[in-house]
């Protein structure tokens, strides 16, 4: 007999979504390590969390003990962050699925090459995500070849859209200039993504899109929606987010920088990686903290084994240190506990990340699931012989205490 259609949405949902929710956490540090809507309420479409402004102003030493104690508190301000919609989707042929005549089985098996895939896919949308800063900017164009077809820099200050910032252009060549890219994307060029196309081709220096769009040298390139929206709004505030260079009255979740906890422990040099840079900024990122707090340190394949070099020429042993879960990283001490070094490939070109991951949480609605039809089956596609498979997580990141983390920028190996 032939497989049903309740038995594909049952194996997508017994066998693939437990997969699914299993290795995509311990595809990335980040993910993996950072907790789920610890200290955050949501409300209203937005997830706020209470923070500590301002010391009390009452703590006094009395010149003796018929004196006034000093009457105050401690101020509280409200951080708040709205959820991002992060999908990803696969089609299913009725043919393929009635092809499986024998099993449930086969079915699961049709379906968990395009589960890892997908599982390949999403992790790595996720961890440039969480690395960025919401804007959501993937590439820059360097120049116009023809009128479909741009040439591409690594994204700099001449970036067009200024709403995302800190970027330097290429430091060390760790992120290809085609890395987030791919065929069949739908791009937005320019200053909110005004001009769109779908790329066609992609080379190590060019992309090619269809429709025509106009093309000028340091546009900013943006992935879109079916719609051809999203561009700088749609994507997930990570950690260049609320590591920002940004000071004063500039705002993170809702808070000015000027708000005490606020302004992150940042350095921009342009210089080699020293051990020195890292525990200025680690030291620093520490009176922030609470005891006990996790920190651990990302950087990209060239400063990992810059510091790697680094602990061998000053013949200190390079120990291995470790986090839950796992993962094994090269171990930094600066008489403040072990730290690890951990390698991560979407860590921003020449960027030295100090995270306190207990400052972290994962602002989440539910758990990452399939969308269903109301009786729990599968999508159909309209006026097709085709069923349509959607994966949806409603999630942003936060961070409670951005002073608390260190990020160095511009460092070279």
């Amino acid at each position: 007999m032939a497989v049903l259609i309740s038995d594909v949405s049952n194996a997508l949902q017994k066998v693939i979504m437990p997969y699914i929710r299993d290795n995509l956490p311990k595809e990335s540090i980040m993910l993996d390590q950072v907790k789920r809507n610890a200290g955050v309420t949501f409300m209203n479409d937005k997830f706020y969390a209470s923070i500590r402004s301002g010391r009390h102003g009452g703590v006094v030493n009395l010149a003796d003990d018929g004196n006034d104690v000093v009457r105050s508190k401690s101020t509280i301000g409200q951080a708040n962050i709205g959820y991002k919609i992060v999908t990803g989707a696969f089609d299913i042929s009725k043919v393929a699925i009635d092809a499986t005549k024998t099993t449930k089985g086969a079915v699961e098996n049709m379906l968990t090459f395009q589960a890892d895939a997908l599982v390949n896919d999403f992790k790595r949308s996720l961890n440039r995500q969480f690395y960025s800063d919401g804007v959501g900017v993937v590439g820059q164009v360097l120049g116009s070849v023809a009128t479909s077809i741009a040439s591409l820099r690594a994204p700099d200050a001449n970036l067009d859209d200024g709403r995302s910032t800190d970027w330097y252009g290429t430091v060390n060549g760790d992120i290809a200039l085609n890395k987030y890219l791919a065929v069949g994307n739908i791009v937005g060029l320019g200053t909110g993504g005004a001009a769109d196309g779908t790329v066609g081709t992609v080379t190590g220096t060019s992309i090619s899109l269809s429709g025509s769009p106009a093309i000028a040298a340091s546009n900013a390139i943006f992935l879109q929606d079916g719609n051809n929206e999203g561009a700088g709004t749609s994507e997930i505030q990570g950690v260049r987010a609320a590591l920002s260079s940004s000071t004063g009255t500039s705002t993170y979740a809702g808070v000015a920088r000027t708000t005490a906890g606020w302004t992150p422990q940042f350095g921009s040099t342009s210089e080699a990686l020293t051990l020195g840079r890292m525990e200025d900024k680690y030291l620093a990122a520490r009176e922030y903290g609470f005891t006990g707090d996790r920190y651990a340190i990302f950087v990209n394949k060239s400063l990992y084994k810059k510091y790697g070099d680094i602990l061998t020429a000053m013949r200190r042993t390079v120990n291995e240190t470790d986090l839950l879960g796992g993962w094994t990283g090269l171990e930094f001490a600066a008489g403040a506990g072990r730290v690890g070094v951990f390698l991560d490939y979407d860590v921003p070109d020449g960027e030295c990340l100090i995270l306190n991951l207990d400052t972290w949480t994962i602002c989440q609605i539910s758990d990452i699931d399939w969308m269903e039809e109301p009786g729990g089956n599968l999508l159909r596609l309209a006026n097709k012989l085709q069923y349509q498979a959607i994966i949806h997580w409603f999630l942003n990141l936060l961070c409670l205490c951005p002073a608390a983390n260190g990020r160095l920028a511009q460092k070279e190996d």
